[in-house]
């Protein structure tokens, strides 16, 4: 049995590892006319199938090369980046692959040596309008290449940080004051303004402002916006675990995309992006950050929520919001040599690459979830809540010609599936979310009532999820 697991595993690293095509994205993206998803200039629907890659600037030219070939192999077409990293445990923040520095110079004018502990940071910290050209070409570069291979870049020109401290650049844009912030605001925009493959981040793990931290952030948005002419002008953000973008009661009203946020099972990411879908007015919706691969009891430990099988997070993300998702490693987003090489290929990486070919095979841009937006409740089960942890998720599209449902680890018996909404001539399948491999549900699907799925028991991982599809004419 070991063999032949470790059979199917090669088997499946080389499916993923085959050379892909990158689509024919004709970007920058839009908003599609009812503005649920996200469209290219063609108006062909654009899933957001993304992966963080927070670090990646402080990767050489060829390590940053190796993560984007292996994200396209893996069919993700975004990834989201910090243009500046500063977090502690990250890749010698805040150089990049060629150990340039972002700034030139300290606010009282000297040299910077790149150093990211202060004794006043009023003084000593970098002045944000004393750009290092070395390092910003260096970065010039990278965006261009993602923008050549089809990859949306989800990018903060300045990550706040988790309660506004060392893990982001919150500091330095108080200690620059809101002049010096907008003027580097407006600098940023104008470097891209021809950048077709961005999406502008806001905020970062941070939600909750006070006067000062509030004014620093606006000034920074102020200089985003300021510059005409932009090719990239949606906005989204990461605010507080259990926070929608457009929630923030602060800046929810500069966004056009609606990331949803949580890392805590205790706001579950089913009932974030569903709130997110749910959202008035009305915008794209997908999950942005949630409990990381490999970062839970089997990893870094750095989240205890991030149990595994942690694919379910990202199923219930997408089917919540039908936008997409974002997933990450614990271990890959520092970008530490040689760790993160060392996990690219996990079996949630492999997951990921089922969940993605899943979606391209569908009309996903159709599906409407479950009791949202005139769709009827898909699962028959007054028990069938989206704070349990085995809470079904459904989607299915208006015209009644497709349903999707996936059944976590923790379900326990058949699901009751309303069948009403249907086109009469139906087919049902079994997904397994760890190999890809349908199997067919026999027995009559005739008739308008509720139908009963069992699913087939273990997985190919030996664990219980399952995807239910249903096509229908």
């Amino acid at each position: 049995m070991k063999s032949l697991r470790r059979f199917a595993f090669a088997v499946l690293l080389a499916f993923v590892m085959m050379p892909r095509s990158h689509g024919a994205w004709v970007l920058p993206l839009k908003l599609s006319e009812d503005s649920r998803y996200l469209v290219d200039q063609r108006n062909t629907p654009f899933p957001i199938l993304g992966r963080t890659a927070w670090c990646v600037i402080s990767q050489p030219e060829s390590g940053y090369g190796k993560f984007l070939e292996n994200t396209l192999a893996h069919g993700h077409n975004a990834i989201e980046v910090s243009a500046l990293c500063h977090w502690p445990m990250g890749n010698h923040p805040p150089f990049n692959g060629e150990r340039e520095q972002p700034f030139l110079r300290r606010l009282n004018g000297e040299a910077w040596d790149g150093k990211l502990e202060f004794r006043d940071i009023r003084t000593e910290g970098p002045d944000l309008l004393t750009p290092n050209e070395n390092y910003w070409r260096y970065l010039d570069t990278f965006l261009a290449r993602c923008e050549r291979e089809g990859v949306v870049v989800f990018l903060f020109p300045a990550y706040l940080g988790y309660d506004f401290k060392e893990q982001g650049w919150g500091q330095e844009l108080i200690a620059n004051g809101p002049e010096k912030t907008e003027a580097y605001g407006a600098w940023f925009a104008t470097r891209y303004r021809q950048r077709k493959n961005l999406i502008w981040m806001l905020l970062g793990d941070f939600g909750k402002f006070n006067a000062t931290q509030r004014t620093a952030e606006a000034a920074l948005i102020r200089g985003l916006k300021s510059v005409p002419g932009q090719q990239s002008i949606l906005y989204t953000a990461e605010s507080f675990s259990g926070e929608n973008a457009n929630e923030n009661a602060d800046f929810g009203h500069e966004m056009t995309i609606n990331g949803c946020y949580t890392w805590d099972t205790n706001r579950p990411v089913a009932m974030v992006t569903r709130r997110g879908y749910a959202h008035q007015p009305v915008m794209p919706a997908f999950l942005l950050e949630e409990p990381y691969d490999e970062e839970g009891p089997d990893g870094n430990n750095y989240n205890r929520n991030a149990t595994q099988p942690v694919r379910r997070f990202q199923w219930w993300g997408w089917l919540g919001t039908v936008g997409g998702y974002v997933s990450g490693n614990g271990y890959i987003w520092p970008f530490i040599d040689p760790l993160w090489q060392q996990h690219l290929n996990t079996q949630t990486a492999l997951d990921m690459a089922w969940l993605n070919t899943f979606i391209k095979s569908i009309p996903w841009w159709t599906l409407v979830p479950s009791g949202l937006n005139g769709m009827k409740a898909l699962i028959v089960d007054s028990e069938n809540k989206d704070t349990a942890p085995g809470f079904v998720a459904a989607s299915a599209s208006k015209d009644g010609s497709l349903l999707i449902a996936y059944v976590p680890p923790a379900h326990v018996g058949p699901i009751a599936v309303d069948l009403s909404g249907l086109k009469p001539r139906r087919t049902a399948r079994w997904f397994d979310p760890t190999s890809g491999q349908y199997r067919t549900i026999s027995g009559s699907l005739k008739g308008a009532g509720v139908h009963e799925f069992t699913p087939p028991g273990p997985n190919s991982r030996q664990e219980a999820d399952w995807v239910l599809r249903i096509d229908a004419k």
